[in-house]
């Protein structure tokens, strides 16, 4: 007796008039379809084997499949579309740019330019922009007859104004300019004179036979400073009184500090 195995069927009964006959039989082929691609068909001339891709139905899904294989759509034959900030349409001819600018300064753009960034968001970002900040603050003050010191930079009062970088991220440079007005009562053959901090900024005298009164002159002075990233200064203006003479008094000071504050 003889029996057929997988794959195998046997016919007929062995003999002239009845031979046997063996034939193989194809096993059926059995399929799987992946994540990307759906297989069906077994193999056999009536279902044969075919392969297809398998796309996303989500509407922001650029991939389609097109009489000559995948494409991305969303602009004409199959090329992506571009918005603001965009060039190209993503083929070989006009592949995707940065939209920029011609570069039109006289320097080096290599060494000069500023750069662009990508934020948390996923927005582009430039360097900050320059900022410039003023601060001011003046007063005009009186005083009794108040004799002179006779003394080198002695000081009388000392304003001060805050000042606050209005950046974050950079230090900030200040240009603070003050101006310093004080009246001098004279009397014959005497002397006064005024300073800013160390330095001596005016002297007057009378060596006349009479008084003068409320003599007065305005001196200014301007220095730099440089204020860290969001930080604060505070600045003093020390002003002073020196080599009083003969009875000379101060009646009266007026000040001004004025604070110009860059950041770039």
């Amino acid at each position: 007796m003889i029996v057929g195995g997988d794959g195998i069927t046997v016919d007929g009964a062995g003999n002239p008039a009845n031979p046997l006959v063996i034939t193989a039989k194809p096993a059926p082929l059995v399929v799987a379809d992946g994540d990307c691609i759906t297989l069906s068909g077994n193999g056999t001339a009536g279902a044969p084997l075919s392969a297809a891709p398998r796309l996303d139905p989500n509407p922001a899904n650029l991939l389609a499949c097109g009489p000559d294989g995948l494409v991305v759509t969303g602009g004409t034959g199959g090329t992506v579309a571009t918005a603001c900030g965009l060039t190209g349409d993503g083929s070989t001819g006009a592949p995707l740019a940065a939209a920029v600018a011609q570069w039109t300064a006289a320097c080096d753009l290599d060494t000069e330019g500023g750069q662009v960034y990508c934020d948390s968001a996923g927005q582009l970002r430039a360097d900050p922009p320059p900022k410039f900040a003023f601060y001011t603050d003046n007063a005009s003050q009186t005083f009794p007859a108040t004799e002179v010191p006779a003394g080198s930079d002695v000081p009388i009062i000392r304003p001060t104004l805050t000042i606050l970088n209005p950046d974050g991220c950079r230090e900030a440079h200040v240009l603070v300019n003050v101006d310093l007005d004080m009246d001098f009562n004279l009397p014959a053959n005497s002397g006064a004179g005024c300073g800013i901090g160390p330095d001596d900024m005016q002297y007057v005298v009378n060596r006349g036979s009479t008084a003068g009164t409320s003599v007065h002159n305005q001196v200014s002075k301007t220095w730099h400073r440089v204020i860290p990233a969001g930080g604060t200064l505070v600045e003093p203006m020390q002003i002073t009184g020196l080599r009083g003479s003969g009875g000379a008094t101060y009646t009266r000071i007026q000040w001004g500090i004025n604070a110009f504050v860059w950041v770039v």
